[in-house]
């Protein structure tokens, strides 16, 4: 639970959901990693094909973009950037990791 303020915009905690407010990218210098989970909703995109280091380059040129969830069980790839993620809706799946700022 905390709120960050930049002059980008504010990283707010709210019943367990992270959603950043802003106008324009941020970038990310602190990523969490989470292995084998997937947070099904708050999605801003889907991109297909991508590496994980371009999916996490897409988030940090995405505005209001907290994190990404890297499905690589799949062919192609899918990225899915997100603009929020509710940790009360979490599921484990084999073929997913997620990143998210903090």
């Amino acid at each position: 639970m905390y709120t960050e303020f930049s002059t980008l915009g504010r990283l707010i905690s709210n019943n367990n959901t992270i959603t950043f407010g802003s106008q324009v990218p941020r970038s990310c210098a602190n990523w969490i990693f989470e292995n084998n989970t997937t947070y099904p909703n708050g999605d801003i995109a889907e991109l297909d094909g991508l590496t994980l280091t371009e999916c996490r380059q897409w988030c940090n040129l995405t505005v209001n973009c907290v994190g990404i969830s890297y499905v690589f069980g799949y062919s192609p790839v899918e990225c899915w950037i997100k603009e929020t993620i509710d940790f009360a809706d979490v599921y484990n799946d084999p073929a997913k990791l997620v990143y998210r700022c903090y």
